[in-house]
């Protein structure tokens, strides 16, 4: 279990983010959430069975194919919609003017927010697709 400690930690940040969003309706945040909690479980389970595959096959560099294709889908069905997401909160945060961000704030959080994005992207597809 502790080889999925990056995912888990992903969920978390991306869950913390959803849920604690006051410019999302409750039904949107639940839907949110199964879709990260689902997605994670599919994950792991398939993570695995390519993991127990590559111990049967001959040709590890089958599995190696296989396991990088299914880091690529899943990084991308993680990412892809929270970066819309975070760039919809921000915007809504900006047009906000009751909300407790001034515009100057929102401005300086984009471009952190867009390095942490890319890092985990990056660190995402390094621990789970590159090696073996």
């Amino acid at each position: 279990m502790q080889e999925y400690i990056l995912i888990i930690i992903l969920l978390v940040l991306f869950l913390s983010v959803i849920l604690a969003t006051r410019y999302l309706n409750k039904p949107v945040k639940i839907l949110f959430t199964v879709y990260y909690l689902a997605l994670g479980a599919l994950f792991v389970i398939v993570k695995e069975r390519i993991n127990n595959a590559s111990d049967t096959t001959a040709a590890p560099n089958v599995n190696w194919i296989v396991n990088n294709e299914w880091v690529a889908d899943i990084r991308h069905l993680l990412f892809v919609p929270m970066v819309g997401l975070l760039i919809y909160l921000l915007y809504k945060g900006y047009t906000d003017p009751k909300g407790p961000w001034k515009r100057s704030n929102i401005l300086g959080v984009t471009i952190p927010l867009a390095a942490l994005l890319a890092a985990l992207y990056f660190l995402f597809s390094y621990t789970y697709g590159y090696h073996f």
